[in-house]
């Protein structure tokens, strides 16, 4: 037993992950490493609605007929449960800060501070987290509205069920990133969003959030061109080497071909396709596997 996971409290082992149209539930096995259950609830295709920071108003009428299905199929509700959003509901954004204070608070003003002038709202309407990254001066910053996060936060809490662990697909799913992979590009592609991670010397270094156009030839052209500025600056900036895995998490095969033929052209680039074992999540008819692979993903991480 490793005194670091004596130490921490595990995620619960309840998970909800919403999308563009269906609400997922999942329980894990005894052992945490599989879903021994799954609920599906559908939700209306315009259920929520973005803008230039993200997520910016949701309809809480549909979500909480889908939760109240979800959660009326089951013994009880969940006290506590991890919630997977869309990655278009975030936004990401390098800033140069220098040195920042070591208390978080402290340092969150310094960022909001900076963000004045990059963001289209006021920087108090936002919720942020941040993450140094290789170099000193240049923090990571994903950010969201906070009023419609807190709508839907409160739609789980008036159903009796606390959200605790909140976080985009793309991060959930760069926990199942195997051991020593690193450096690693992960990119996830959904209906509506292309998202990317990049992780390098034990660090997540570079997150991206690009909404696709909706024709999916211009989509195609779209993301091997965000792939490959997105490499060039990982190389440049966080000296992420000549070699790299890339790590494709896609709800279909549709983009397949292209950027396995992009990968050979740029060079130095090893595609692989984001899998998990059998009988780890269950297959649901009209449920893209990727997500419930997030959904497994956010309970499961750090757990022994």
């Amino acid at each position: 037993m490793k005194l670091a996971s004596l130490l921490r409290t595990p995620p619960p082992v309840h998970a909800f992950a919403l999308g563009d149209d269906e609400l997922l539930y999942g329980r894990l096995s005894g052992r945490r490493d599989a879903l021994a259950r799954v609920e599906v609830a559908p939700l209306a295709s315009d259920w929520f609605h973005l803008g230039p920071v993200g997520l910016l108003q949701v309809e809480r009428p549909v979500l909480d007929a889908a939760l109240a299905a979800v959660l009326g199929r089951l013994e009880r509700a969940p006290e506590r449960a991890s919630l997977v959003v869309p990655n278009s509901w975030v936004r990401s954004v390098l800033v140069e800060v220098g040195t920042l204070p070591r208390q978080r608070e402290e340092a969150e003003e310094v960022l909001r501070w900076r963000l004045k002038k990059l963001l289209p709202c006021r920087p108090e309407e936002v919720r942020l987290d941040f993450r140094a990254g290789a170099h000193t001066g240049r923090v990571l910053v994903l950010i969201a509205l906070d009023r419609p996060l807190a709508r839907v936060e409160e739609a789980f809490a008036e159903a009796g069920v606390a959200i605790g662990r909140l976080e985009p697909a793309v991060l959930a799913l760069s926990a199942l990133l195997p051991p020593g992979s690193e450096p690693a590009v992960l990119a996830t592609l959904e209906s509506r969003a292309l998202a990317i991670v990049v992780q390098g010397k034990g660090k997540t270094l570079v997150v991206r959030h690009k909404a696709l156009p909706a024709d999916a030839r211009q989509a195609q052209v779209f993301v091997v061109r965000e792939l490959t500025r997105t490499l060039a600056h990982a190389r440049e900036q966080e000296k992420l080497g000549d070699r790299v895995e890339l790590w494709l998490a896609c709800a279909g095969d549709e983009q397949r071909e292209a950027l396995e033929r992009w990968a050979e052209e740029e060079g130095g680039v090893e595609v692989r396709w984001l899998a998990m074992g059998a009988g780890r999540v269950p297959q649901l008819p009209g449920v893209a596997s990727v997500r419930l692979w997030a959904l497994l993903a956010t309970a499961w991480e750090g757990a022994a």
